[in-house]
């Protein structure tokens, strides 16, 4: 394996474990209960809940992965770090709002075990998370840096 496929290999490894990681303390220990209870109404303050929660999300998430990258030694570009956060930010804040969610159970024939089996819907938005957001995110980052390491720019853009 070449050099350039090593650091692609290793930027991609070290955002996934940091995605999986950041997500748990993003959604468990970061969410404060307000959040959490009003994220999924859709009125203003439930919007309000929903954008706190995926910014806090999103800020667990990035402080994560700069542990990892930094601890290995691996350099990941600003800017794919940041893509890779607006994209996990905003698809975290689609999931969590609820209704594609539950678009999704109807539509697979899994209304019933999102609205009446125990855990169901939370079963759900998690697998949702870890299949579609931080597939999507690590993505996105590995591909960005990738792009900028190939151009020769560094963290500012040079």
């Amino acid at each position: 394996m070449s050099q350039p496929n090593r650091d692609r290999a290793a930027v991609t490894v070290l955002t996934a474990i940091g995605a999986v990681l950041g997500h748990h303390g993003g959604d468990f220990l970061v969410q404060t209960d307000c959040m959490a209870a009003g994220k999924r109404e859709h009125t203003p303050h439930g919007r309000r809940a929903l954008a706190r929660h995926a910014v806090s999300y999103a800020g667990a998430q990035a402080v994560t992965k700069a542990a990892l990258y930094g601890a290995s030694g691996v350099r990941v570009p600003v800017a794919a770090q940041l893509a890779g956060a607006v994209v996990e930010g905003v698809l975290h804040a689609l999931i969590d709002d609820a209704r594609l969610l539950q678009r999704l159970a109807r539509s697979t024939g899994k209304a019933r075990f999102h609205d009446v089996a125990p855990g169901g819907r939370m079963h759900m938005d998690q697998a949702a998370h870890m299949q579609v957001q931080i597939l999507a995110g690590t993505v996105t980052t590995a591909l960005i840096a990738a792009r900028r390491h190939r151009s020769g720019r560094d963290d500012n853009g040079r």
